[in-house]
């Protein structure tokens, strides 16, 4: 027995929210849908590995994957069959698994995988870059990440029949998708030019450091001040180097091995089995960001009763400078100098960072392994795999650091501090990447609430282009 056709009106009473449960309050000419109710949602197919290729070949069509999307870098193909799920370049994705859910792709044709979703959409009554920013806006996003399912099992379709979404009319569709992306891409525009101003910021600061221990910073200092002919004095009685030197310095100066102007430690290997959720802190890769020690990323905690001796010999300090050794090759996110510093709280030193204290000119060596005269040498030894990079301890005890006479070393760490300060404050102003975000989603959840002051009352309601929508499935 086939089973029987809803009407026209039982198909809009399950499509229409009432307006008690709409989760904004929207123009009079405009309603709120089911998700479901006029949009499809089709998952794509998985061939076995064993039939992916490389490059292009006759009868084979691209597989498009999650990461594609970003980079053409790992392109694959499959044997085109009947059986995979097909996209053109216009249509509209989403990510359905992992840390990537929600995303929302378009642009690249070929077959895709299980990982993607197509939105089926009924063209000609939904604008396709008005359902495209409706879907990275909050009326989508916020209830797919309230999913109970975890994210790598993904969302389903009746997972998303609960969804409830605004239908303005066709034209004023149009409007919305037209004033997003104009607004959208002022954010951009903004966000690039701050990237090209700390881009700037970076280069002149690292141009300052290398002034600095190149002795050019003071050159008029030693004039003014005689010291063109005073040399440095030489501690413990250790000869200066001056064979395989980097680079010329005032002859006043002399250069030294790191482990003859401070000492060294080297981190311990605490297991991930002894881990506890309260305890000790350790200091990892992970916590040492570009020159700031950011404890709040990802805190691993050891026991209090841990080892005794383990805990005294590794403990973190006020004033200890520390490197992590290993990081990722191409980015280079490594072997940045931190300071510990006001931290009340006991730390401990895992494995793959230095810990480095000088045994004077504190502030002259901390600036000099903040710049790139110092990492220029450090990544000259670096070892390791494709992506993976390594430097070892020892290979940092000997590199060479310049070393004025003191008080030019004082000079110099004025001028830095007085110089860099300016750059650090300016700096921060230009940290506003959150604030960015947050001003591309206002703007949507505006224009998907009515708020862009884009919508004319006088248009049919959008009432009626759901009913042409819905009449399609009764026929």
């Amino acid at each position: 027995m086939s089973k029987k056709k809803k009407t026209i009106e039982e198909l809009l009473e399950e499509a229409v929210v009432p307006k008690e449960e709409q989760t904004y309050e929207v123009p009079e000419n405009w309603v709120y849908f089911k998700f479901t109710s006029i949009f499809d949602v089709q998952g794509g197919t998985q061939p076995p590995k064993s039939q992916f290729v490389d490059g292009e070949r006759e009868g084979y069509v691209r597989l498009v994957q999650i990461r594609d999307f970003s980079s053409d870098k790992y392109k694959t193909y499959i044997p085109n069959t009947q059986k995979l799920r097909k996209m053109k370049e216009e249509d509209i994705l989403i990510a359905r698994y992992g840390a990537s859910i929600g995303r929302i792709l378009t642009g690249l044709s070929g077959a895709y995988n299980v990982a993607l979703a197509k939105v089926v959409y009924p063209k000609g009554k939904v604008d396709k870059k008005f359902l495209f920013w409706l879907l990275k806006s909050e009326h989508f996003q916020i209830p797919l990440m309230g999913i109970s399912r975890s994210a790598q099992s993904g969302f389903n379709k009746n997972d998303l029949s609960y969804f409830k979404m605004p239908l303005p009319p066709l034209n004023e569709q149009k409007r919305i998708a037209d004033k997003v992306e104009r607004l959208l891409s002022k954010i951009e525009e903004a966000k690039q030019l701050i990237e090209e101003a700390k881009e700037t910021f970076e280069l002149r600061r690292a141009a300052i450091l290398d002034k600095a221990f190149r002795g050019e910073l003071t050159r008029k200092w030693r004039e003014e001040n005689s010291l063109e002919k005073k040399e440095v004095e030489l501690i413990n009685g250790n000869q200066s180097i001056e064979s395989n030197s980097p680079y010329s310095i005032p002859t006043t100066w002399k250069w030294r091995k790191l482990k003859d102007v401070a000492s060294f430690k080297n981190g311990f290997a605490f297991k991930s089995k002894d881990f506890v959720e309260q305890g000790i802190q350790l200091v990892r890769m992970g916590n040492l960001y570009k020159n700031d020690l950011a404890l709040d990323r990802n805190p691993v905690y050891m026991p209090l009763d841990f080892d005794e001796k383990i805990i005294e010999k590794y403990s973190v300090k006020n004033g200890d400078i520390l490197l992590s050794l290993t990081g990722t090759k191409y980015k280079r996110d490594y072997g940045y100098a931190v300071r510990v510093e006001g931290v009340e709280k006991p730390l401990l030193l895992n494995q793959r960072i230095l810990s480095l204290n000088p045994n004077f000119m504190d502030e002259y060596i901390f600036y000099y392994l903040q710049s790139s005269v110092f990492r220029d040498v450090f990544f000259s030894f670096e070892t390791g795999g494709v992506n993976q990079g390594n430097v070892g301890s020892k290979a940092v005890e000997s590199i060479l650091i310049p070393i004025p006479p003191l008080e030019e070393a004082k000079e110099i760490e004025k001028m830095l501090n007085n110089l860099l300060k300016n750059e650090k404050e300016t700096l921060k102003i230009l940290n506003v990447e959150d604030k960015l975000e947050t001003l591309k989603q206002a703007t949507l959840s505006k224009a998907f609430r009515g708020e862009l002051g884009t919508n004319d009352p006088r248009e049919e309601n959008a009432i009626e282009l759901l009913k042409e929508v819905l009449q399609e499935q009764v026929k």
